[in-house]
């Protein structure tokens, strides 16, 4: 028999905004992302031998709370155990509280200050790297805008506010670089540029 904190196998999305407001744990979008990001965050810690991640804070919306910290996002193209993982997270990292850091495809990060969101993509190794800008916040979603957003943000009220976001295509040791304004960092619901 195998047993891991419920932070490394489990979460789920299995309440509406109302019910989930009563519960504990209240498993709802917001919660099940919170443990998403927290779970990524560990594995990072655990890959890297110099890895700083700030703290969570506590985040509201219509009364359900979670601890959020660097909305962390490691695609299965990145790594799918933590020995792959190890392989690819080098030298110092820092990621602070209000970044967003989304990692899709077999990349190297071989130093890397965050202070803000970063997607890397591609296939080669990204190396000293410092990103500084306006990331995204949460924002709650007005009641009367409600009706008219999308479901997958109906079912969590509240989505990223505008911000900024810098992509970077690596490949072979060559890096592109490009900023976008973001809308959505949620790459489930809404598309950015590819």
């Amino acid at each position: 028999f195998t047993q891991l904190d419920r932070q490394m196998c489990f979460t789920c999305v299995k309440n509406n905004l109302a019910d989930a407001a009563q519960k504990r744990p209240p498993d709802c979008a917001l919660s099940a992302e919170a443990d998403i990001y927290a779970c990524n965050a560990y594995l990072l810690n655990l890959a890297g031998s110099d890895v700083k991640i700030g703290p969570p804070k506590d985040v509201s919306f219509l009364g359900i709370t979670a601890k959020i910290g660097p909305r962390i996002v490691l695609h299965p193209s990145f790594a799918i155990s933590l020995e792959e993982m190890k392989q690819r997270v080098q030298g110092k990292i820092r990621i602070s509280s209000n970044s967003v850091l989304i990692i899709d495809g077999e990349v190297t990060i071989d130093g890397l200050e965050l202070d803000g969101a970063l997607e890397v993509r591609g296939s080669g190794t990204l190396k000293d790297r410092r990103v500084e800008n306006s990331s995204a916040a949460l924002e709650m979603i007005p009641e009367a805008e409600m009706a008219t957003v999308l479901p997958s943000f109906q079912i969590r009220g509240y989505r990223p506010a505008m911000g900024d976001i810098e992509v970077l295509n690596v490949e072979r040791g060559v890096v592109e670089s490009a900023a976008f304004s973001i809308a959505s960092i949620f790459t489930c619901c809404a598309s950015r540029p590819r």
